[in-house]
């Protein structure tokens, strides 16, 4: 649209007054001007130059949307995979228990295990650091041995629970495992328990009973003890926890067909876009040819000296036919292709077709006017 382009409307009007008053092509010939047929030249190669920005665009955004496609079919026969391993984990868990895992409700009870047995942990940090702080430890000391009792109780509680589901009949190392996991926590208690004692002894605190303190002490343990067992024992059942893995695995696949069914559909309507962009940029060129020919139509036929000698006909033969670019329209105008058998291959440059322009006149005046329509 610049105004000094050489197609700009001003210089479709000049040229059309010079050509006319000129008397250039003859009324009764039927070759187009030569600055016409730059207009329509010029108008074709913006053409193919669009078809062949297209050609690219639909190549990539096809490619993407195919992989997207065969991704999904991958995902949908895994979806079916693990829905069968979930149904099959599930029967395996109903055989046993004589009813079906309720997915929620099993991970609200594991949750609810993690902080049981975060507060533990919480609360045995002081329960055990008074006692090691009265045996006259240092920092650094107290927090690792402090620690080491917390771990320690908690992983036998956590093993123990574990241990409970597996059948003891005729496996006696079944039987020797839940006893230790039952009583090293309690023996670790009553050792720091004695040594607490003796250090009493040796400080002369007789008003304070060690025996009483033991007691107490196992007591609150054994309850905290009792309670990791049991939370251990419930999230430990047999098939729990093959049905929360396949459940999490199905999960994991629907997030990723979703994420790609989103993918194939926002390639699918980018593809449509680009395609729709494409057909009406190649409309307005062909409008803008057409409008700027009728520019420069009007001015040379206002200009002419010679329609009104006799024997010429009320228009120059030049005037009645309309050139049209000649594309690959079925490209812009057919239905997109959506086979992922027979993927769109964008066509080569040699493979485009060859520009058809009226019959070339002797010579091109304006041959030095090459570019695009602007």
């Amino acid at each position: 649209m610049w105004y000094f382009s050489p197609y700009s409307d001003f210089n479709c009007r000049r040229q059309g007054r010079i050509d006319g008053a000129l008397c250039i092509p003859r009324w009764n010939s039927d070759q187009q001007p030569d600055f016409l047929r730059e207009i329509y030249a010029t108008a074709q190669s913006t053409l193919e130059n669009v078809q062949r920005g297209w050609h690219k665009v639909d190549e990539s955004l096809r490619t993407a949307w195919s992989r997207a496609v065969l991704s999904k079919h991958k995902l949908q026969a895994d979806l079916a995979q693990a829905v069968e391993r979930e149904e099959q984990a599930q029967r395996y868990y109903e055989d046993i228990h004589g009813k079906r895992v309720v997915i929620p409700e099993a991970r609200l009870r594991k949750f609810g295990y993690a902080i049981v047995v975060g507060l533990v942990l919480i609360c045995e940090f002081p329960l055990n650091a008074i006692v090691f702080q009265q045996l006259g430890a240092s920092y650094v000391e107290t927090l690792l041995m402090t620690g080491a009792v917390a771990a320690a109780l908690v992983a036998c509680a956590h093993l123990l629970g574990e241990q409970l589901h597996k059948p003891a009949h005729g496996r006696p190392l079944v039987v020797v495992w839940r006893i230790v996991l039952a009583l090293l926590p309690f023996l670790v208690i009553w050792a720091v328990a004695r040594l607490r004692e003796l250090h009493m002894q040796r400080l002369g605190i007789a008003h304070v009973d060690a025996g009483e303190l033991l007691a107490i002490n196992i007591v609150i343990n054994l309850l905290i003890f009792a309670a990791l067992t049991y939370f251990s024992h419930r999230v430990h059942e047999p098939g729990l926890e093959e049905v929360l893995k396949a459940a999490r695995k199905r999960m994991l696949i629907e997030r990723g067909l979703h994420a790609t069914e989103q993918a194939e559909s926002r390639f699918r309507i980018s593809r449509e876009k680009a395609r729709d962009r494409a057909r009406r940029k190649a409309a307005t060129i062909t409008a803008e040819m057409r409008r700027r020919a009728a520019h420069y139509r009007r001015e040379h036929l206002r200009q002419r000296t010679d329609r009104d000698q006799v024997g010429n006909s009320a228009m120059p033969l030049w005037f009645e036919p309309e050139y049209e670019p000649k594309l690959e329209t079925t490209d812009l105008d057919k239905d997109l292709d959506w086979g992922i058998e027979s993927p769109v291959k964008a066509p080569a440059e040699d493979h485009l077709p060859a520009r058809q322009l009226p019959p070339p006149s002797a010579a091109l005046t304006g041959a030095n006017r090459n570019g695009m329509l602007q």
